[in-house]
């Protein structure tokens, strides 16, 4: 379906933090979207934003804006901890739902969430924006081809500056800096291994825990044969080059540098494409794509791309591997039941 020739989808949001203004919000513009209305508890705030993007009312209080709005979806862009409830309450309303990744803080609350978009026949779809970047989308095209061929090993490398507890506002919120990297930070590329090379049956961690910060190495076995490695860490420097996937076929590979760089090794000639985190768009990021693909999801009447009901099994990986540092395990952490 074409996405000019979509009805726009009206909608409210709720949250109006530095995450929605400087990346949410403005995506919005690259998708057939109608912004009825902005709430959040900052009235100040709520106004400022409502007038910055499209002159719409603001609220204070979501259940009024669900009382006298007329609405189609409902975008919480709100940290996990805080958004559980009015997630439920949206989906019991009858609205769609888009929300950042996490889906939740637990994978009993994302099953739960999940059980809630099934009953109330609503999709509930999860913003892990990195399936609909630049690198990944001509990924998998690529992945596609017959040249290609069969993908036979997995790489990559999520690396972050330090979660460094309470006082850092990115771990305020959660139990404590481990769970923080892992569910704020890593979860992408748990997802992106899933969503990139398929699901996986097997999965073994080593950790090694330096006061707040982690170093992770997880071994994967996929469903399709293929095997791979994650590394994951929280030693490195902010604002730096975070991530890093190697795709091995037979006889092409592919190279992903921060998902804005592609370089693409045939045995005929190589193709290097690049682009710049730094120059953070919606179209590089994946949050255009996004939003593109729930609008789309909802008129075609279909489970969306990183759907609720997908995102599970992302949610159950990083359930494992937090239980099992939190147990201070090593070795085979999740294996599916022949």
């Amino acid at each position: 379906m074409k996405q000019s020739n979509l009805e726009p989808l009206r909608v409210g949001c709720i949250g109006v933090g530095a995450m929605a203004e400087f990346a949410v919000y403005p995506a919005m513009y690259h998708a057939p979207i109608a912004l009825q209305a902005i709430c959040d508890i900052d009235e100040k705030r709520a106004n400022y934003l409502a007038g910055k993007f499209g002159s719409v009312r603001s609220y204070t209080d979501y259940k009024n804006m669900f009382a006298n709005e007329d609405m189609e979806a409902v975008i919480v862009q709100m940290h996990p901890k805080l958004r559980y409830e009015i997630v439920i309450d949206a989906l019991e309303e009858g609205y769609h739902v888009f929300i950042p990744k996490p889906p939740a803080m637990t994978s009993e609350e994302t099953i739960n969430l999940a059980n809630t978009s099934s009953r109330m026949n609503r999709y509930l779809m999860v913003n892990f924006e990195s399936r609909f970047s630049f690198g990944v989308t001509q990924a998998k095209k690529i992945l596609d081809s017959k040249e290609f061929g069969t993908l036979t090993q997995y790489h990559s490398s999520f690396c972050s500056g330090r979660y460094s507890g309470e006082d850092d506002y990115r771990s305020k919120d959660y139990e404590n800096a481990v769970q923080a990297y892992l569910l704020d930070f890593s979860i992408h590329h748990l997802d992106l291994a899933r969503y990139i090379a398929g699901e996986i049956s097997k999965m073994s961690l080593f950790h090694n825990q330096q006061g707040e910060t982690g170093a992770f190495a997880l071994a994967l076995e996929f469903d399709n044969g293929a095997v791979g490695t994650l590394q994951l860490n929280s030693n490195r420097l902010w604002w730096r080059n975070y991530d890093r996937i190697e795709l091995t076929g037979e006889g092409e590979y592919i190279i992903l540098d921060s998902l804005w760089k592609l370089k693409h090794f045939t045995k005929e000639q190589n193709t290097f494409s690049e682009n710049y985190r730094d120059e953070r768009n919606g179209e590089l990021t994946g949050d255009a794509g996004s939003f593109r693909e729930f609008v789309d999801a909802i008129r075609s009447g279909r489970e969306p791309v990183s759907g609720i009901q997908d995102c599970v099994h992302t949610m159950q990986l990083y359930q494992n591997i937090y239980n099992a540092v939190n147990d201070d395990r090593e070795g085979v952490i999740f294996e599916k039941q022949s």
